[in-house]
């Protein structure tokens, strides 16, 4: 029997989605008003854009694994929205230093316990059960989420809206809503598949699974490690070295990468992944060059173009690295392969933009830049080299 539409529970799981990731990135250019208000040095700033990414793995680790054993998935988003909601009020109304880490946490836990479960359900509810367009659907949320955030910080900052309140009341306004929309949808899904016990054509053979899954998790710790720092440190550098005076102006920059790098995610679904990965962390260590010579030169329209260049870099390789992930892992491990994968991709969140916290308060901001650069050059050498020898093989025996 045919599924209904369930039109109205996919509209709301989709927002939950997008609210999610606002919540994420809404804070992004409004740090450096944190930093000189509060007299914050570079690492703290960089501690709290971080925090966010320990939340999320803490909601991975605790709430991941209740997902399946649910008989509602609506359950969890619930719970995870409203956890989205005790973020946004808390970082609202955070009045130091303390209150504004527990709000970014519980952003961050919010939206690890909220995206893998929503894109699930987004499966289950589709009368099609068409797991490509539900891919496109929930990146082009993911993707509007990542880049209206910093837009509408930016935008109450250009007003002098009460920016470091309203774009969090809207979030939190509009998390009530995708509750109260999930809460009276009808919520029929497809019954859950069970694990398909045989191999798929053109999987990597046992022995070379680890290899070429340390090839992707090298990829996507690159993507990662150069996304979190525009997410994080991006209006500091663009602000202090490149003096634009704006935050607003800064905040647009930040936006662009994500807008742009969700773009990319969803031109890369259609490309080969070895290839995907390969160009992506390519183009990605050219773009971060072009942006430090921009600094050298004090160039904001070469920064511009970098960013761009970084966005559809992060995209590709991110996309293209996942897709190996899903190629290579063994179809009855595969959702601790996955998991293991954006584990990984979490800890490049967090760990490098504290290194670069930390290397700005001792070599400047620029020598910190400097610092990514080479890591993103030198990884991108070896990530490169090593695909050509690790995945060419599983490359020629895709049909």
């Amino acid at each position: 029997m045919d599924r209904p539409a369930n039109r109205q529970a996919r509209f709301f799981v989709a927002l939950a989605i997008m609210v999610a990731l606002l919540n994420s990135t809404a804070a992004s250019p409004l740090y450096t008003s944190y930093r000189v208000m509060w007299s914050l040095d570079a690492f703290t700033v960089a501690f709290i854009f971080a925090i966010y990414a320990v939340g999320t793995l803490i909601a991975l680790f605790v709430l991941g694994r209740l997902s399946d054993r649910l008989p509602d998935r609506r359950l969890l988003i619930l719970l995870s929205l409203g956890i989205v909601i005790a973020g946004a009020l808390i970082f609202a109304s955070a009045g130091n230093l303390p209150t504004l880490l527990v709000g970014r946490l519980l952003a961050g836990a919010g939206t690890g316990g909220l995206t893998g479960v929503a894109n699930a359900a987004l499966i289950e509810l589709d009368p099609k059960a068409d797991a490509r367009a539900n891919a496109v659907l929930a990146t082009a949320v993911f993707t509007a989420g990542c880049a209206l955030g910093p837009m509408i910080s930016s935008a109450a900052l250009y007003f002098d809206a009460w920016p470091l309140q309203l774009p969090f009341i809207l979030i939190a306004t509009l998390a009530l809503i995708a509750i109260l929309g999930l809460a009276t949808a009808s919520w029929q899904p497809a019954p859950r598949a069970l694990p398909v016990a045989s191999s798929p054509a053109g999987t990597a053979a046992p022995a070379g699974r680890y290899t070429a899954f340390a090839v992707a998790a090298g990829a996507v710790i690159l993507a990662w490690a150069v996304g979190s720092t525009f997410a994080g440190l991006g209006v500091t550098f663009v602000h202090e070295l490149l003096k634009v005076e704006s935050q607003a102006a800064s905040g647009v920059i930040v936006a662009a990468f994500q807008l742009v790098a969700g773009i990319s995610q969803l031109a890369s679904q259609r490309v080969d992944s070895n290839r995907a990965m390969v160009w992506g962390t390519t183009l990605l260590a050219l773009a971060i060059l072009l942006c430090a010579f921009a600094i050298w030169t004090g160039s904001p329209l070469l920064f511009v173009l970098g960013t761009v260049g970084s966005g559809i870099g992060y995209g590709a390789a991110f996309v293209g690295s996942a897709g190996i992930v899903n190629r290579i892992a063994p179809p009855d491990r595969r959702a601790t392969w996955v998991s293991a994968y954006y584990i990984t991709g979490y800890l490049a969140n967090a760990l490098p933009v504290l290194a670069l916290g930390f290397l700005g308060d001792r070599l400047g901001l620029f020598g910190a830049f400097l610092c990514l650069t080479a890591f993103t050059a030198i990884g991108t050498v070896f990530v490169n080299g090593a695909a050509q020898i690790v995945l060419r093989p599983a490359s020629r025996r895709r049909p």
